[in-house]
């Protein structure tokens, strides 16, 4: 008689080749405790906070470090920070911008993005909200006319003048009304709440902070209007509109 074929299951070489190719999947995993740790996150941010505006339009700028400190890969879809002054909501402000350094001196369009296991995204960070189309086409419009006007009249300049020039009051009239109708910094206690979107849901992350505008750091915050006469902040930057630093700290309740 033939001899009789070994049934697979008790073939010890077929068991051998079955290991060898587990050992070989499981080696290019990650440890396998960490399939079973929670997607988590860990943030955290800078003691200090800026404040400032662009034509009153409020912005924020805060140092935000994300840490995936979870055992899988998780999506980070939007920051977003969430305003309160003396207990009445003033305004949500989604990140727009980002510094890719502390030296950086421009700033990249703020994007999804994904966090590995260990992996951290910290950087500089602006909350704003753009202005919408309407106000957009008015201030483009506006803009424009108070820059004509402002080139016109330094042209026509004397040699040796050193005065500023200052465009014609109507045409910086749409800046201020502008300002008094979207600045928010007043003095008072705020409350900036911090949303970090991810996916999936359970990872998100939410913590409140608080921060105290003075009647001084109101005061220095609407001078900025001042400059739209002459253009600044308007047609080009001036360093104190970077605004005030104020200290931050989290917020008991």
């Amino acid at each position: 008689m033939p001899p009789t074929a070994t049934p697979l299951y008790l073939d010890w070489q077929f068991w051998a080749a079955i290991v060898a190719g587990l050992a070989l999947v499981l080696s290019q995993l990650p440890p396998v405790v960490l399939w079973f740790r929670p997607r988590r996150l860990e943030v955290e941010v800078h003691s200090r906070i800026q404040v400032t505006h662009k034509v009153g339009n409020p912005n924020v700028g805060m140092f935000v470090s994300v840490r995936n400190t979870g055992g899988r890969e998780l999506r980070i879809r939007s920051l977003k920070i969430v305003l309160t002054r003396d207990n009445s909501p003033l305004v949500a402000l989604p990140a727009q911008n980002y510094f890719e350094s502390p030296t950086s001196q421009s700033s990249v369009l703020f994007v999804p993005f994904s966090l590995k296991p260990g992996d951290t995204w910290a950087h500089g960070t602006n909350f704003l909200n753009f202005f919408d189309r309407a106000t957009e086409k008015l201030y483009r419009e506006s803009e424009s006319n108070l820059g004509a006007d402002i080139r016109k009249k330094l042209d026509a300049k004397a040699e040796g003048d050193c005065n500023p020039v200052v465009a014609e009051p109507e045409l910086v009239e749409p800046f201020m009304k502008l300002f008094e109708r979207l600045f928010i910094w007043q003095p008072g206690e705020y409350v900036a709440e911090l949303i970090v979107d991810a996916e999936p849901g359970s990872a998100s992350f939410s913590r409140k902070y608080r921060f105290t505008l003075y009647e001084s750091d109101s005061a220095e915050l609407r001078t900025h209007a001042d400059d739209y006469k002459i253009g600044g902040g308007v047609s080009y930057s001036i360093d104190r509109h970077v605004g005030v630093f104020v200290p931050l700290s989290q917020h008991g309740g």
